[in-house]
């Protein structure tokens, strides 16, 4: 089992200024082929059905490009709400909600590359808004086993799902270093073994630090033009 270098090509961050009725707003991008938005508000309060005595309550809403959420969204939510739960200190804020909206700005691949543009892009959209603690930054990265070979890579683009036979999405805590979370599969008629997902989580926390160094780039790069921009929508691309 072998694996090459990570291969994120471009990344784009956008902080959101326009939105309204949220506190936190951030676009992220894998170019050219998977892009999403996410807004964060909160601490808010909360229905009396969904307040926790001990915490915040999570509530995560995922959105598709066009038409209304379906299983896949559902799906997509439920892990984005995990990893909110783990990288957030929600004791500080008991009995009030924490409400997430992510939308899919292109369409869904087969592989894992959107689900981790979601992911990133809840993270970027937590730190802007700066009212919620959080015990590091979660940075995700999607990789795939390529067919005739086994190799693990980096998959972010459409090509890329035709030659993958396996694969999945791994979440990172900057901070920690931990996994905090992650998906890993074979495509029917294929299998995996330990090493593999090993390997696989390997070139993934590789990735995810490049991911890690666009997020500081980013926020430096905003906190350098604060001053001088008008509140527009702020963009940074790195080419990896």
């Amino acid at each position: 089992m072998s694996s090459t270098a990570p291969s994120l090509r471009s990344i784009s961050i956008s902080s959101e200024e326009g939105l309204d009725g949220v506190d936190g707003s951030a676009r992220f991008s894998f170019h050219p082929s998977c892009s999403a938005l996410a807004s964060v508000s909160g601490p808010i309060t909360a229905r009396l059905a969904a307040e926790h005595p001990a915490r915040a309550t999570v509530e995560v809403h995922v959105r598709p490009l066009s038409s209304v959420p379906g299983t896949a969204e559902k799906s997509r939510g439920m892990a984005i709400r995990e990893i909110v739960e783990r990288s957030c200190l929600l004791a500080q804020h008991p009995r009030t909600l924490i409400q997430v909206v992510v939308q899919a700005l292109t369409n869904p691949t087969p592989g894992y590359a959107l689900l981790a543009a979601e992911i990133n892009a809840c993270t970027l959209a937590l730190i802007n808004a700066g009212s919620i603690a959080m015990r590091g930054v979660v940075c995700a990265v999607p990789v795939g086993r390529v067919k005739k070979g086994s190799v693990i890579s980096v998959e972010v683009d459409v090509a890329d799902d035709v030659v993958l036979e396996g694969g999945g999405c791994f979440a990172f805590l900057f901070g920690f270093a931990a996994d905090v979370w992650s998906t890993y599969s074979a495509r029917p008629g294929s299998s995996f073994d330990q090493a593999e997902l090993v390997r696989a989580r390997e070139v993934a926390r590789e990735a995810a630090a490049e991911v890690w160094q666009c997020v500081k780039n980013s926020i430096r790069h905003q906190k350098t033009i604060g001053e001088t921009q008008s509140p527009h929508e702020v963009v940074v691309k790195m080419e990896i």
